[in-house]
């Protein structure tokens, strides 16, 4: 027998149904799961053949009872096997046979799991013409067959039966009413069935909730705010309307008027956690970082164990650059137990923003999985080499590899060890490093802009500006590549007018970054204008304290019969990190 899948044990694990097989004359109350079949009958289902099976039952049975036992057990032992076209053939002759309602409640349930919709509602047709009791299942079964076949009156008529109580509408029905149309149907067809069912009941609030709601799913906003506008208006204490309103505004690009409505629905129900939780995400849509870290501290209090609350109040202290704070609840969080990798992820950040190297590349190592696995790979290994063991960090790089990666995870490890190489000076084979990963994907700016840096360092001026050139072509408003062709330029070549417009298209796409500022007063002191140059340098300075800008810096100042205040520069960036054989060299030489 073939291995049954999860959907079909979940339908045919329960014990067969043999109720009535013998005597047929009891009918059981219609809210009653039907009885398991007895003892007497294990035997029966131990076989796997159904014609010998059916021998040993049938002696002392009467022949309509006969044919009503084969039909229910081949209709079973055809589920098992999966087999649901045969399955409910079985199930819908052995329904034929007898007036049973169990028989006939699994047959229309069959049915309705073998897609047969129109003779699901056949089934449930049968039930009520024999006038048996109004039944929840069956009522489900034909009103989610009548969706599937978007028969709009009989699945109106069919919604009625669940909704009605005592000739009223039930409120308490609207969630498995929502539910259904959710899962059963499209968003259209459930908008045709809740608009059919508001002309019959107008201003029924929930009805007019479910359609402002589906109205919404599908675009249609201003239809949507109506209706609730329509529903506030009845019952101006219904935190859900205003829920369904933020959502409408939000779609509508009003994202003002969506915190005001969502806002006024947490004060309607302010002991709603679910409700604030969504409050804080939409906080957070909106990059309203600040707002949401408060609304996720009041969250604390009722919620102090959640996990997706102290991840949310970690996350949320980094974007308002409160790392310490964030270092808190992003621990209180791993130490509740939870292994968060996202947690473990930006921890590793904070503390190694902090330099706590070894406390960082413990943290990545605990990122097993996910989106953010493959960076956290990379930042451990940055950081042993940054610590010295370039090698460990090259092996650990080297293990990231796999068959079955996608290119792009490929070349992100490519880049990684190239960045090792570089930063401990293995120039030759960071350079043969790109090469390899350029052959592939040949135009992968990321590769190009690495291998023009580090042909550069080579002295092959000619493969560094191509590559700077093909990654501008790719990327025409690239600041980055845009700077490092202009500065390249200037440092190394008589160029400058050329280098110049280069590195100020840079700074007109970023105006503030410090290294191109250090490359704007540079081509101007390689034009010879120091006045200029000292006055983008200094600014650069005042950005980022580095030792390569303190090196032009003072350079360009000494040049222009600055002494002293170079001196000045000099003596701070020696304290400073950079590049400082660049600084020693221009003291030496200047001062000598």
């Amino acid at each position: 027998m073939k291995r049954l899948s999860q959907k079909n044990r979940l339908l045919w694990g329960a014990p067969l149904l043999l109720a009535g097989l013998v005597a047929c004359s009891t009918m059981p109350e219609s809210d009653q799961h039907p009885p398991s079949y007895d003892e007497n009958y294990k035997e029966i289902v131990k076989g796997d053949d159904i014609a010998d099976t059916s021998v040993k039952v049938v002696k002392d049975v009467p022949v309509m009872d006969r044919d009503l036992l084969f039909n229910l057990l081949a209709g079973e032992f055809a589920g098992v096997r999966g087999q649901m076209d045969q399955s409910i053939d079985f199930y819908a002759e052995a329904a034929a046979l007898g007036n049973d309602p169990g028989v006939i409640m699994r047959a229309a349930y069959i049915a309705l799991y073998a897609n047969k919709y129109t003779q699901a509602i056949a089934l449930t047709d049968r039930w009520m013409a024999l006038k048996l009791p109004q039944d929840k299942t069956i009522d489900r079964i034909r009103v989610v067959s009548f969706l599937h076949l978007e028969y709009l009156e009989p699945t109106v008529v069919a919604f009625e039966k669940i909704l009605l109580d005592g000739g009223k509408l039930n409120d308490k029905a609207i969630t498995s009413v929502t539910h259904i149309l959710s899962k059963e149907t499209t968003p259209v067809f459930a908008r045709q069935v809740i608009q059919r069912l508001d002309q019959k009941y107008p201003k029924e609030p929930f009805l007019l909730l479910l359609l402002a709601r589906f109205e919404a799913s599908l675009g249609e906003y201003k239809s949507a705010l109506l209706h609730v506008n329509q529903l506030i208006d009845i019952d101006v204490e219904l935190a859900d309307a205003y829920l369904i309103r933020a959502q409408i505004h939000a779609g509508m690009g009003n994202q003002r008027l969506a915190i005001e409505s969502i806002a006024i629905a947490v004060e309607k129900r302010p002991g709603d956690t679910r409700l604030r939780l969504q409050y804080g995400r939409m906080l957070v849509q909106m990059k309203l970082f600040a707002e949401a870290l408060s609304h996720f501290k009041v969250l604390q209090e009722s919620m102090p164990d959640d996990e997706n609350v102290l991840l949310s109040l970690g996350l949320l202290s980094i974007e308002t650059d409160n790392n310490d704070q964030a270092k808190e609840y992003l621990q209180m969080l791993l130490d509740k137990g939870y292994h968060n990798q996202q947690a473990h992820y930006y921890l590793g950040r904070i503390q190694q923003n902090h330099g706590e190297i070894m406390a960082a590349i413990a943290n990545y190592e605990r990122v097993l999985t996910g989106e953010y696995w493959l960076d956290a790979r990379i930042r451990a290994a940055g950081l042993l080499a940054k610590s010295g063991d370039t090698e460990a960090a090259l092996l650990k790089l080297e293990s990231l590899n796999h068959s079955d990666q996608t290119d792009n995870t490929r070349i992100k490890v490519y880049l990684a060890k190239g960045e090792v190489l570089r930063s401990v000076s293995r120039h030759k084979e960071a350079y043969s490093l790109y090469n390899m990963a350029l052959t592939i994907s040949p135009e992968n700016t990321d590769l190009l802009y690495a291998r023009a840096l580090t042909a550069e360092k080579l002295d092959m001026l000619d493969v560094a500006e191509s590559d700077l050139r093909m990654v501008i072509m790719h990327e025409p408003e690239n600041a980055s590549a845009l700077n490092a062709l202009g500065y390249t330029l200037a440092d190394r070549t008589t160029r400058l007018n050329e280098a110049r417009e280069y590195i100020l298209k840079a700074a007109q796409l970023l105006p503030d970054d410090p290294a191109i500022l250090d490359s704007l007063g540079w081509v101007y002191f390689r034009l010879g204008q120091y006045n200029e140059s000292i006055k983008w340098l200094s600014k650069a300075f005042e950005q980022l304290q580095d030792a390569e800008i303190a090196a032009h810096l003072g350079e360009a100042l000494w040049m222009n019969g600055q002494i002293n205040e170079a001196k000045n520069i000099w003596n701070k960036g020696v304290k400073l990190s950079g590049n400082q054989s660049l600084l020693r060299a221009t003291m030496q030489r200047l001062e000598k």
